[in-house]
């Protein structure tokens, strides 16, 4: 037994340890008729078992996430249903790990996916609305069991955020968080989604926990709260075939339906064996997303090393010893001492004993051989015709690699157990080029349709089958033969039937009946209830579409799609399938038994209907019609906030309805677009103008809808006369402009030239037109007046008189409306006289006569009117008004005077002015008056006298200040050689005082007379001769006298003078 059972591991060693695939072809075995002409066969065998993942394993997928329901119970109102993405999955870690209080090798597989919506969607929530991208970022991780690919926990991080569609894309900057949502998943027992080996018509069911965590955080989406429930489902392998994704090495996958306890479908793998794993899948994501993926590529890790696991018997009775060969390879060569464990997780013999764990060495041939109990542990899935399937796994530790094979106990197994199994055939039909898996809930088929049959004989007993036969009998009555080679236990073989349905087949069933060891050749084979099978496949018509519609409409116009017009040739109901092209290039699909439906499109374009025609026996015919859906062009009305307006005022025109009944962005169904500029800008639901000219106002708006459509509307106000208003004035002097003072008046002074600049605020039509009237002094001269016509009036004006003065200012314009009267206070300051500079007068000599005229200036208006004067007196008070030096001596600005005393005189003297305004200026002009010395003048009443004869000097005609004149004193000296007084000094004496002396020679000779005159200060002397001649006549008695006194009354009448007599003597002079 043992070297047979050794022969037995050498000779599969040599073959693939988990997938056994053999293809044999071979004409049939006998000719068949002519109505049998189109069949033919040919077999194939298989083993699929559990396949070994390695760390690095990739499988990347295309697909979607179906997010339509999940989105609906969250709350969120969108139109999204599908997120378009890629997954990539990848074996991350291989480690022990504890499942159910057991020790467990698992796989750590880790898978990203990341998933948008095909273009702009609406969505609509409490902090979120407007269209734009949605996003889901997702990460997992799994933790699978590598006896069997059992799930025991998987943990997904969803990242959702979506991005607002702008200006033609969706725009990441403006990027708004919708939610990050983790869930985690642990399933107790874990959950079985595979049952190897794989056959096809094998079923299994399992009951389980299911414990759900939640976390995260949404401002959008509620986080569900944690929950553990129980669940029950099931699986079935219902066909071998083509799953419709093409990829290399897996034309012949497994499709593995999952159901819910109510038997409904609910997802499904295509398990390709050359992959190690999924090609196609459909699945409820924890999240509750419907998940569909298509492989796109599969890379595997090295697998230089290699582990093999043999089982002496695949197939075992419970509690019998197995002998487990274990081989190791490196690049296909032995690896010897090497440890490796060999490892029966769930093993239990039903005595206490569990789990069995056993290091080895590999010998010089890279193997060793144990023996292990079968035990008696049932798996956690239910199924018929097993207690169990479990994996005995070969570990590498230290390079993390995995040897697996499934062994499968039952109590009734048998040494030989050929079976055919309805449920295991699988029906490939072909049409038109398109190999399609059929469902084995009822196969068919049409003229000219390619049918392969593929039936399944699978030993399940302990030992090896012998050879034998499969009669198959034909729909025609016919029996053909097929050869069914050698299998091993656990080991299938496939006879594939080929058949062309004939152009002319009559419609209706045609059935297969197939028998594996029709004639009970092999003795060995324990149960003969299980080599025969049927398959049935029905034979029809394709049914025949009709599709009546209008070829267009307008947008949101409901259409009647009919296609009540269909028939199926061979008799039965339809299904009508229509697919509807969307705006958005989705599709809506129906499913209407009346085969009639209404339909309406939001947006303008050209879309496909499509029928897709359904007869009882699954036939599908389509037809497709397009329809053209023309654009609703948007609606605006336009109003105005009032009826009328006056000029310059602003008018607010607004959109009272704007809509676009087929839009696409509900949240700016339109683009606006005034023909005016608005204040707002020239977008936007509103627009103020603020007219400029009067009359009608039409404000003009266009709206362009999301397809290029416009509609335009206007509305028409009356723009009314506006008063200018606002008028200002300025006033300027030269090039400086005047400021008001705290009364809000202007100062300036008499006789300033200044410039009256006005202007007022009008309507833009009124402006240039402006009346401009100037009253510069509205008070005193309100006759005076200025007027001009424009935007912008000056004048000049000179006041000659101080004061508040009024002007005023007043502008109208052409409708006679003006502005209010604008009166400019004027307060005109009075000028004071000014004095230009006088000289001083100097020195002035006593009754010398001067003249001095002072120049004054001041405005024209009081120069004429202007009050001279002269105070001659400033150190006295004449007028006794308390001021010494404001009298008025003189009123006068010209004065002509003198001053016959020096001491009487002033230093200085004060001219000082006053206008009628009173106010004065004054001015200080310095003199000094000095004494004049008397100019002494003598003459005698004879210059020739006789000795003894009388003679009259005379200082008449001596001159000084009429002051001095009275005060003067005469000193004669009457001969300056003599020296009268004898005091050694002859010009000194004092010989007469006064006027005029008398007085006559006593000796004859020439006589020098000398004449002082003195003043207060000064004295003036003047000298004569007199020439006294002898006197010869001196006998005549009184003779002299006689002539003397006639001389000096001469004198007297020549130089009359009242005050003459004073000092008037008569001396005889003996010198």
């Amino acid at each position: 037994m043992v070297s047979a059972a050794k022969a037995l591991f050498i000779a599969l060693s040599i073959i693939s340890p988990a997938i056994i695939q053999v293809s044999i072809s071979q004409a049939p075995q006998q000719k068949l008729g002519d109505e049998d002409a189109i069949f033919s066969s040919s077999r194939n065998i298989n083993v699929i078992d559990v396949p070994e993942w390695r760390i690095g394993d990739n499988w990347m997928y295309d697909g979607y996430l179906d997010v339509a329901d999940f989105v609906a119970s969250s709350g969120v109102s969108s139109n999204v249903e599908n997120l378009d993405g890629t997954l990539d999955m990848t074996v991350v870690g291989i480690y022990e790990d504890f499942i159910e209080g057991n020790s467990s090798l698992v796989y750590e597989v880790s898978s990203i996916g990341q998933y948008q919506s095909p273009g702009p969607i609406s969505i609509s929530t409490d902090s979120i609305s407007g269209n734009g991208c949605l996003y889901a970022d997702m990460a997992s991780t799994e933790i699978i069991r590598a006896s069997d690919l059992a799930t025991f926990s998987q943990e997904a991080t969803v990242d959702v955020y979506f991005d607002p569609f702008i200006f033609g894309a969706c725009s990441s900057f403006l990027r708004q968080d919708i939610g990050v949502l983790t869930v985690l998943n642990t399933y107790s027992p874990p959950l079985e989604n595979y049952d190897f080996p794989l056959n096809v018509g094998e079923s299994w069911s399992m009951g389980y926990y299911q414990e759900t965590n939640y976390s995260g955080v949404s401002e959008v989406v509620t986080i569900p709260s944690d929950s553990s429930d129980y669940n029950s489902t099931s699986w079935e392998i219902v066909s071998q075939g083509f799953s419709g994704v093409s990829y290399s090495g897996c034309q012949q996958s497994y499709n593995i339906s999952n159901f819910d306890d109510d038997g409904d479908l609910v997802g499904f793998n295509w398990f390709c064996p050359a992959i190690r794993g999924n090609i196609k899948s459909k699945f409820i994501q924890s999240f509750g997303f419907t998940a569909v993926h298509d492989l796109t590529s599969y890379t595997p890790a090295s697998r230089d090393v290699e582990l093999s696991v043999q089982l002496e018997y695949p197939l075992s009775p419970v509690g019998i010893p197995i002998s487990v060969l274990v081989q190791a390879s490196d690049q296909g060569q032995p690896k010897t001492d090497t440890t490796i464990q060999l490892r029966y997780e769930s093993f239990s013999d039903g005595l206490g004993g569990s789990q069995f764990f056993q290091n080895y060495t590999t010998d010089a041939n890279g193997s060793f051989q144990a023996t292990i109990n079968s035990g008696s542990s049932p798996d956690y899935s239910v199924g018929p015709g097993e207690l169990g399937s479990h994996g005995i796994l070969a570990w590498l530790q230290n390079e993390s690699i995995i040897g697996a094979r499934s062994l499968i106990i039952d109590p009734d197994v048998h040494e030989i157990d050929l079976v055919t199994l309805s449920e295991g055939v699988s029906v490939t039909r072909t049409r038109e080029g398109t190999p399609q898996t059929l469902s084995p809930s009822g196969y068919n088929a049409v003229p000219g349709d390619e049918i392969v049959f593929s039936v399944p004989v699978l030993n399940r007993g302990l030992l090896s089958s012998p050879p034998t036969e499969m009669s198959i009998l034909t729909p025609f009555g016919s029996t053909i033969n097929g050869l069914v080679p050698s299998l091993g236990s656990l080991e299938e073989a496939r006879i594939e039937v080929n058949w062309t349905v004939p152009d002319d087949h009559p419609y209706g069933n045609v059935s297969l009946i197939f028998t594996v060891d029709p004639y009970e050749q092999i003795t060995e084979d324990g149960n003969r209830t299980n080599n025969a099978g049927s398959s049935r496949i029905y034979i029809g018509a394709e049914p025949s579409p009709s599709l009546q519609l209008q070829s267009e409409v307008m947008t949101n116009e409901p259409l009647v799609i009919d296609a009540s017009g269909s028939y199926d040739p061979d008799g039965g109901s339809l299904d009508c399938q229509f697919a509807i092209q969307n705006p958005d290039m989705s599709v809506s699909e129906f499913d209407e038994d009346d085969c009639i439906i209404e339909f309406e499109w939001d947006d303008d374009g050209s879309f496909a209907v499509n029928l897709s025609v359904l007869d009882d026996e699954n036939d599908l015919a389509q037809i497709s019609a397009i329809v053209t859906v023309k654009n609703r062009p948007p609606v605006v009305n336009l109003t105005a906030e009032a009826s009328e307006v006056i000029v310059s005022n602003p008018i607010t025109f607004k959109i009272s309805n704007v809509s676009d009944e087929d839009t696409q962005n509900p949240s700016a169904p339109v683009d606006i677009i005034w023909n005016e500029e608005c204040q707002q800008g020239r977008v936007g639901l509103e627009c103020t103008i603020v007219p400029l000219t009067e009359g009608p106002l039409t404000a003009n708006v266009m709206v362009t809808d999301d397809d290029g459509a416009t509609t335009s509307s206007s509305h028409t106000i009356n723009v009314t006369n506006l008063a200018p208003f606002s008028p200002i004035a300025e006033v300027w002097i030269g090039q400086e402009r005047l400021s008001k003072d705290e009364r809000g008046a202007y100062l300036i002074y008499e006789n300033d030239t200044i410039i009256l600049y006005g202007q007022a605020q009008d309507s833009l039509n009124d402006i240039d037109s402006l009346a401009h009237l100037w009253r510069p002094d509205a008070e005193n001269l309100p006759d005076l007046n200025y007027s001009s016509i424009g935007k912008i009036s000056s004048i000049s004006h000179t006041y000659n008189y101080s004061g508040l003065q009024l002007a005023t200012f007043i502008v109208s314009d052409n409708d006679g409306a003006s502005t209010d009267l604008l009166v400019i206070p004027i307060d005109v300051l009075n000028v004071p006289p000014k004095i230009n500079p006088v000289e001083d007068l100097g020195m002035i000599q006593e009754d010398e006569e001067f003249s001095i005229e002072i120049s004054v200036e001041d405005t024209a208006n009081d120069i004429e009117s202007l009050i001279y004067c002269f105070d001659l007196d400033p150190i006295s008070d004449a007028d006794s008004d308390g001021n010494k030096s404001n009298d008025c001596d003189v009123p006068s600005k010209q004065l002509i005077h003198h001053w016959p005393d020096a001491s009487k005189s002033p230093s200085y003297i004060v001219f000082h002015v006053m206008d009628d305004d009173g106010a004065s200026a004054s001015t200080e002009i310095s003199l000094e008056v000095y004494n004049a010395p008397p100019i002494a003048m003598a003459s005698a009443s004879l210059y020739e006298p006789i000795e003894g004869e009388t003679i009259v000097l005379s200082a008449n005609g001596t001159s000084d200040s009429m002051a001095d004149m009275d005060f003067l004193i005469f000193h004669w000296d009457l001969d300056t050689l003599f020296d009268s007084d004898g005091d050694g000094n002859s010009d000194n004496d004092i010989d007469m005082v006064g006027k005029w002396v008398e007085f006559d020679y006593a000796s004859s000779g020439l006589k020098q007379v000398k004449l002082t005159v003195y003043d207060e200060d000064s004295s003036h002397t003047t000298l004569m001769e007199i020439d006294v001649k002898e006197d010869k006549t001196r006998s005549i008695p009184g003779f002299n006298a006689i002539v003397g006194l006639i001389s000096l009354l001469s004198a007297a009448i020549i130089h009359r003078n009242p005050r003459s007599a004073r000092g008037v003597g008569k001396i005889q002079f003996t010198g």
